[in-house]
C-alpha cells in the first residue's frame, strides 16, 4: 500500500479534515467486478441524430467494440431520456433525439437491435429512465409558454396528454408531477413495459428526482400534501418513496428477474449535523456540512430504499476528486468532500443493508478543473475501491470521454485501461 502525492502541493492525501493518509495498492487484483459505462442520448451527448440507418448502427456497434477493448462488461443505455423512447413502445413515442422529430420511427428498434450486438459480446444492458423530465431545453430558450410546447410533442406523450400533470420550475424547465398518483403509475408501467419486452440485466434510474429548483408557483404543490404530511420536504420525500417501491413491486411481478437500480447524487446527508445521534453515520457521510445532498435538496430517501429492500443495487455518483478544496474568495482554501470518504461511507452502507455498490466515476470531469489534472485520477480511485470489500464495480459518466482526443483525456484513458488490460497502445 502506498499515499498518494498531492497534485502541485507538498504533502500526501488524506481523508477529510483528517491526518490520516488514503492508501492505495500499486495493482487491482483479479475478481468479478461490473465495469460498465453510461450511454447518454439526451442532447445526443453520446449518439449523434439518426441520418442513415446503417451509420447509426455503426455508432452503436463502436460503443460495443470501445466498452470490449476497455475490458468492460456492462452499459447503461438511456433508452428514456425525456418521457420518450429509444425503443418500440406502446405507452412513449419515439425520441426526437434520434431523428429530431419526437414519434417518427427511426427504422429499426434501436434498444433491440443493441442488446441483440451486445449479448453476442457478452455485455449486459440496463435500461437507463429518467422518471419525469418533459423537457431538456428549458422554455425561455425555446420561446414557448407551457402550453406551446406540450403541443409539439407526438400525440402518444403522456405529457401531451395530461398537462395538468407537467410542472414547471422556475428555470423553465417541465416536469410530470412527482406527488400524482397517476404519473407514478405511468413511469413504473414504462419499466415494466421495457423489462417484458427486452433481455435487460436492469432497470436503472439517475439522480433526477425533484428538480434542484422550485417550481413557478411553489404554492400550487401544497393543495397536495395528504393528511399528516404538512412539511414539504417530507412530502416530496414521501412521493418519491412511493415511485420507487411502486416499481420495484411490479417489476418483482416478472418471471424472471430484473434489477432494479438507482445513481444517486454522490453525497446522501452529512453526518457533522448529528455528531450527537448514536449511529450518526446513517445520517451520511464526513463532509463540509455545507455540501448540497440528495435527501434535502433532492427528496430522495436512498438509504432508506437500501433498508426497505426497494433497489438491488446503488452506484452512488462521487464526482469528486481525492483532495477537493474549494478556493474562497481571500484565495484560502477550504476542505469540503473528498473522494475517498464517500466511497468508505457508501461501502459502509451497502454492507449494513445488504444492496449492491457500484460507484459512479466521474471521467467527464478530467480537466475540467486543476483538481483534475492528474491523469491517474481516476485510476488511483479505482485503485481505493479495491480496498472496500463491499464495491461490487464501477461505472463511467459518461461514454463519449471514454474515446475523446482533446484536453487530457487520451492520458487518463490510457492511464485507466493499464488497469484492466495490457494493451494500451490503442488508446
Amino acid at each position: 500500500m502506498r499515499k498518494i502525492k498531492r497534485d502541485s502541493k507538498v504533502g500526501f492525501v488524506t481523508y477529510f479534515r483528517s491526518e490520516e493518509p488514503v492508501l492505495i495498492p500499486e495493482k487491482i487484483e483479479e475478481k468479478d467486478a461490473l465495469r460498465g459505462v453510461w450511454v447518454s442520448t439526451v442532447a445526443n451527448i453520446d449518439l449523434p441524430k439518426l441520418k442513415d440507418v446503417e451509420d447509426y448502427k455503426k455508432h452503436l456497434d463502436d460503443i460495443i467494440k470501445t466498452v470490449k477493448e476497455y475490458k468492460m462488461n456492462a452499459v447503461i443505455f438511456q433508452v428514456r431520456p425525456t418521457n420518450d423512447a429509444f425503443y418500440e413502445s406502446e405507452l412513449n413515442p419515439w425520441s426526437s433525439y434520434i431523428t429530431g422529430e419526437q414519434g417518427k420511427y427511426p427504422g429499426f428498434d434501436i434498444l433491440g437491435y443493441f442488446i441483440e450486438k451486445a449479448k453476442k459480446e457478452q455485455i449486459e444492458v440496463h435500461a437507463w429512465l429518467n422518471p419525469y423530465r418533459v423537457s431538456q431545453i428549458t422554455l425561455d430558450k425555446l420561446e414557448m409558454t407551457k402550453d406551446e410546447y406540450l403541443k409539439t410533442l407526438d400525440d402518444k406523450n403522456f405529457a401531451k396528454k395530461n398537462p395538468h400533470l407537467v410542472m414547471e420550475t422556475s428555470r423553465k424547465a417541465l416536469i410530470l408531477d412527482p406527488a400524482s398518483k397517476e404519473v407514478q403509475e405511468f413511469v413504473s408501467d414504462s419499466a415494466l413495459e421495457i423489462a417484458r419486452k427486452y433481455d435487460v440485466k436492469a432497470i436503472h434510474m439517475d439522480d433526477y428526482f425533484y428538480p434542484y429548483e422550485e417550481y413557478v408557483d411553489p404554492d400550487e404543490e401544497k393543495k397536495q400534501y395528504q393528511v399528516g404530511i404538512k412539511n414539504k420536504a417530507d412530502f416530496r420525500r414521501y412521493n418519491v418513496t412511493c415511485l420507487i417501491k411502486m416499481m420495484k413491486e411490479k417489476l418483482d411481478t416478472l418471471d424472471r428477474k430484473v434489477e432494479f437500480g438507482i445513481s444517486p447524487f454522490g453525497i446522501y446527508r452529512t453526518s457533522t449535523k448529528y455528531s450527537s445521534k448514536e449511529n450518526a453515520w446513517e445520517y451520511g457521510s464526513n463532509n463540509d456540512e455545507s455540501c448540497f445532498n440528495c435527501y434535502e435538496g433532492l427528496y430522495a430517501d436512498i438509504y432508506y430504499w437500501m433498508e426497505k429492500g426497494y433497489i438491488d443495487y446503488v452506484v452512488p455518483q462521487d464526482y469528486f476528486n481525492l483532495d477537493y478544496h474549494k478556493v474562497l474568495e481571500d484565495g484560502s482554501e477550504k476542505e469540503i468532500v473528498k473522494y475517498a470518504d464517500l466511497a468508505k461511507w457508501w461501502n459502509e452502507a451497502s454492507k449494513k443493508t445488504k444492496t449492491k455498490l457500484y460507484i459512479g466515476m466521474g471521467l467527464y470531469r478530467m480537466g475540467s478543473n486543476n483538481y483534475w489534472i492528474n491523469p491517474d485520477e481516476i485510476k488511483n480511485q479505482l485503485l481505493f475501491n479495491s480496498t472496500l470489500d463491499y464495491v461490487s464495480g464501477e461505472i463511467f459518466f459518461t461514454y463519449h470521454n471514454l474515446v475523446d482526443k482533446q484536453d487530457n483525456y487520451p492520458a487518463a484513458q490510457k492511464s485507466i485501461k493499464s488497469l484492466w488490460t495490457k494493451d494500451v497502445k490503442s488508446i
